[in-house]
């Protein structure tokens, strides 16, 4: 994207933060990812943030003779209303905060409906707090204001505009994860295994998601290329069938408003048998990446669904960085398929039941049917029938296949 604008980065550096550095870069990355040159980073050590205006007035003043002309000062941090208005008299500059960033980045990357409806809701929660005192127009959200009762305020006209909007967008979000939701419960019935491949923003999700399904997704090296669930079959070495679901990148400080109206998609992912959590093997702040990852999937209650953790572009990097008590593998994307999908299988099997059975040599069309639903290892065909062993998902498959009248052992 050509950087058509100049910014500076205002951060604080308190107990509360966990690695400041590393946020501020990725700060840096997510601004010029919309367009904005960032000519200079300040990062001020404080006890904690300034209420009145994040960083010290005389910061502030420091920080703003040192440029002639920018076009936005981005605090690396969520921001109030009267923050944001004292930044901007003493800086005499636009102000935007890192979730005002995200908020854009997210609606520049949004395709499907449902994520442009989760998008523009959390827009709008975000500026209902902030709507006092600021003379906010809608048009920024390309939404018009209609005629004004007797007796209203602009603001008041905004706010009802923006409530209504809001529980406008609820009704079409509960009818999509409605319909989600029977998806979700038919494929219960059918017990069909779905997996969820997650991880940080830009950590090669959906170019591992094309690789293992050939689905021929939006991959591309920014930030949120992906931001619409998709889930496509996935055929193991086996044979065995699944479903694979690519989902939306985390990152570091997400903010609320963002969390909570894309809850019904990361619920997606809190819905499966099995997560991949690729990580970015050459990523300069692995650790911190892999830190915010696990605390998101604490606060979604996925703690207990088996994990298997692929470092990614260890091309680039193949050296063992991170070392988590998780199954982990080393893999990059120039691996054939077959080597990567081995190892899911393998992994998959560790959660499986055991099972030996037989059936009738007239009946193999049920020997087709178990290696698409369970994972056959071994196939022994004698004069009287078939002996199969295998692993299979909690749930009967080879029960449901098999006749009561065939032998099992």
């Amino acid at each position: 994207m050509d950087l058509t604008h100049t910014g500076v980065i205002l951060a604080t550096n308190t107990k509360q933060n966990k690695d400041v550095e590393s946020e501020v870069r990725e700060l840096k990355e997510l601004s010029e990812s919309i367009g904005i040159e960032i000519i200079g980073t300040h990062i001020q050590n404080r006890t904690s943030i300034d209420r009145k205006s994040y960083v010290g007035s005389g910061f502030l003043e420091e920080v703003k003779m040192q440029y002639e002309d920018i076009d936005y000062c981005i605090i690396n941090d969520e921001i109030l209303a009267s923050q944001n208005r004292r930044i901007e008299e003493i800086m005499d500059t636009n102000v935007i905060d890192r979730t005002q960033v995200i908020l854009d980045i997210f609606s520049l990357r949004a395709q499907s409906k449902a994520g442009q409806l989760q998008v523009e809701l959390a827009q709008l929660e975000y500026l209902v707090p902030r709507l006092k005192g600021q003379g906010i127009n809608l048009s920024r959200l390309g939404a018009g204001i209609g005629t004004r009762g007797p007796g209203e305020t602009k603001l008041e006209t905004d706010r009802r505009h923006i409530n209504s909007r809001i529980s406008d967008i609820k009704k079409q979000l509960h009818v999509i994860e409605d319909h989600r939701l029977r998806y979700r419960d038919k494929r219960r019935s059918n017990q069909v295994t779905k997996v969820s491949i997650i991880g940080y923003t830009n950590a090669g999700k959906s170019t591992l998601f094309n690789k293992l399904t050939n689905a021929g997704t939006l991959q591309e090296d920014k930030l949120f290329a992906t931001l619409d669930p998709l889930t496509r079959e996935m055929v193991l070495p086996s044979g065995f069938q699944c479903i694979i679901s690519d989902t939306v990148g985390f990152i570091q400080k997400l903010p609320t408003t963002l969390i909570e109206s894309f809850k019904s998609t990361l619920e997606e992912a809190a819905d499966s048998d099995f997560i991949i959590h690729v990580i970015d093997n050459n990523a300069p702040d692995i650790v911190s990446q892999y830190d915010t990852v696990l605390d998101l999937i604490d606060s979604l209650s996925m703690k207990e669904i088996p994990q298997l953790i692929l470092f990614n572009k260890t091309d680039l990097n193949n050296k063992k960085r991170l070392l988590p008590m998780k199954p982990h593998k080393f893999v990059n994307m120039n691996m054939p398929a077959q080597d990567i999908l081995m190892e899911i299988e393998n992994f998959m099997v560790k959660s499986f039941d055991a099972y030996n059975t037989s059936i009738p040599l007239r009946r193999q069309d049920k020997l087709y049917s178990l290696k698409r639903q369970t994972i056959v290892k071994t196939v022994d065909i004698d004069d009287e029938k078939v002996k199969i062993s295998g692993f299979e998902p909690a749930g009967n498959f080879v029960k449901r296949i098999v006749d009561k009248d065939d032998e099992r052992d």
